[in-house]
């Protein structure tokens, strides 16, 4: 990859793409090419380290221009210039963000592995390095405590472990002053020991399994550094939460690449992960399944690590020889998962297997990170691939974590697998939330029942909203069963979000071939109609890269009664016995 790059023009990063934020709302003009010179200096800083020159001349370019820039704080998050009434930010008054965090991560990593080199290519350039850490970094966070992502106010999210997890490797690389590293590393302590305090016992994430990459992951390799640091003498592997965060990507995927996504997750993520992170998490707490879910996506004669995923992670993930030498082997795809602090359970078919049925039921409330009205909604997949779907993550704009965010239409309730009571979709906030969530577990199936009733405004009229999804292993069917009692008029829609191609639809009856070539047969009391179904083209490309280029809304309008009842069954069939109608 350095070689191609070495071929190439250096990104530019341009005022009038860093203004589009406010002009028009895009994020992403300034953000690719910032997260472009990123990468491409981390991949010349590992080529250099491996095999010298040519590559540290072109480390040493790109990590001049990384000193060089006006900012590194991202557009959406410069407080400091909007406060102001500007766009261009004042270089005396630095914003700490992921953005700063993530490209001082690379000046420290590059400084560890490329010192002597860099001292002997190009003397002054690792004090330049220093400089910018300490006055863009290390001085924000030691010189204030009101950065939001500290989480003193009780609202922890992933900023917490990501940019401590970078700070704390600036501290320990760039900052030559034994007490102010000391005093950094304090910080960071006290703020990794507040997060890991905040997740669930069940090992849960409600940001959802891509962030788990950038939440607990990012706890993970911050504890290790300091484990390291302190030469073992922390052992934090068994700390809280520890080993069950360990086993939440197992326990999400779907198989195929596919996961159960929640809010703003993509049920696709990209497979450039820091595996080794995982792998030699679970060696460290023992966990067998949480080893061989990472060890499934080691290819043989590949790389053992990418810079994709970070620098520091691919200097640490080339020290560890056990992952190098892991061979590839099968996911665990566990039979059941049924978390009950986040309110997820994940039930499949065949444990062991992602061929067959897989539901995921969510519960929780309306305000959670990266939050989607989404309380109650479900998904199912065949062989892997969803087909009743949560769309997951849109592109960011300005308006995605404003007071705008359910203008976005994949955050909204009705763009999940849930009713639409009276002309009224779900509402945001903590206290829409699910009532008494309970969870079966047996070896001929699973079942969630859960009232959605408190997801709902009063003026919804949703006295009680009764839902049960039921996995049946000795049927190979998913049965959702929504029993109600609402106030008039009575108007109740059903909606469900369909992936892949419709093959035939009828009243009661919708084939429909999922992404991963199966057929699955959704079928209802055919006295309630065929119901409308809806092509919606997906123009997003994040979303677009998922789902293809359209995704269908099948709404199926029960009769208008204050009680009653509706139940949908999902279950596969040869493809051969549908036509196109």
């Amino acid at each position: 990859m350095a070689d191609a790059d070495r071929c190439t023009l250096w990104p530019r990063l341009r005022l009038s793409d860093y203004a589009r934020y406010w002009r028009d709302g895009n994020r992403t003009a300034y953000e690719q090419p910032a997260g472009e010179l990123r990468r491409r200096t981390s991949a010349a800083v590992l080529a250099a380290a491996l095999d010298g020159q040519p590559y540290l001349d072109e480390a040493a370019d790109g990590l001049l221009t990384l000193c060089e820039q006006t900012t590194w704080c991202w557009a959406a998050h410069e407080r400091f210039a909007a406060t102001r009434g500007q766009v261009v930010p004042d270089p005396d008054q630095p914003f700490l963000d992921l953005g700063a965090a993530e490209t001082v991560a690379v000046l420290a990593w590059a400084d560890l592995v490329l010192a002597p080199g860099l001292d002997a290519r190009v003397p002054g350039l690792r004090e330049r390095m220093r400089r910018e850490a300490r006055r863009r970094v290390v001085a924000p966070f030691l010189g204030s405590r009101e950065w939001h992502w500290l989480g003193l106010d009780g609202h922890l999210h992933n900023w917490n472990p990501w940019i401590h997890n970078h700070l704390l490797a600036t501290a320990l690389f760039l900052v030559d002053d034994a007490s102010d590293r000391a005093r950094v590393v304090d910080l960071v302590v006290d703020g990794l020991d507040r997060y890991l305090a905040s997740l669930p016992g069940d090992g849960g994430c409600d940001e959802g399994y891509a962030y788990w990459w950038n939440g607990p992951a990012r706890l993970a390799e911050a504890l290790d550094l300091l484990d390291r640091a302190t030469g073992g003498l922390m052992a934090p592997w068994r700390w809280g939460a520890m080993p069950e965060l360990a086993r939440y990507p197992h326990r999400m995927a779907l198989g195929g690449g596919w996961y159960v996504n929640v809010g703003d997750g993509p049920a696709r993520p990209s497979a450039d992960q820091a595996w080794h992170v995982l792998h030699r998490w679970g060696r460290a707490t023992g966990d067998r399944q949480a080893v061989a879910h990472a060890a499934s996506h080691r290819t043989p004669e590949t790389p053992a690590v990418t810079v994709g995923p970070g620098l520091g992670r691919a200097v640490v993930g080339l020290t560890d020889p056990q992952w190098a030498a892991q061979p590839p082997t099968a996911p665990p795809l566990p039979a059941s998962s049924w978390l009950p602090e986040v309110e997820l359970l994940v039930s499949r078919e065949r444990g062991g297997s992602a061929h067959g049925l897989c539901v995921a039921v969510k519960g929780g409330h309306n305000d959670e990170n990266h939050n989607h009205n989404d309380v109650g909604s479900y998904l199912v997949a065949l062989d892997g691939a969803p087909v009743l779907v949560d769309l997951g993550q849109p592109t960011y704009t300005a308006i995605s974590f404003t007071a705008r965010r359910y203008e976005q239409w994949v955050t909204r309730s009705q763009w999940h697998n849930l009713p639409v009571v009276n002309g009224w979709e779900q509402s945001a906030g903590a206290g829409f939330r699910a009532r008494a969530m309970v969870v079966d577990l047996a070896p001929d199936g699973d079942s969630a029942r859960i009232d959605l009733a408190g997801a709902y405004a009063p003026d919804a009229g949703c006295r009680s909203w009764q839902r049960q999804v039921r996995l049946d292993r000795r049927t190979a069917t998913v049965v959702v069963t929504d029993d109600w009692c609402i106030d008039a008029p009575a108007d109740v829609r059903l909606h469900h979000v369909v992936a892949g191609e419709p093959l035939a639809h009828r009243a009661g009856h919708l084939a429909v071939r999922a992404l991963s070539g199966g057929v699955l047969v959704l079928s209802w009391d055919p006295q309630a109609g065929a119901g409308r179904l809806e092509r919606h083209a997906v123009d997003d490309p994040l979303l677009r890269d998922v789902w293809g280029e359209a995704v269908h809304r099948l709404i199926v309008a029960p009769p208008n009664v204050t009680t009653g009842s509706f139940t949908l069954t999902a279950s596969a069939t040869s493809g051969g016995q549908h036509d196109r109608r």
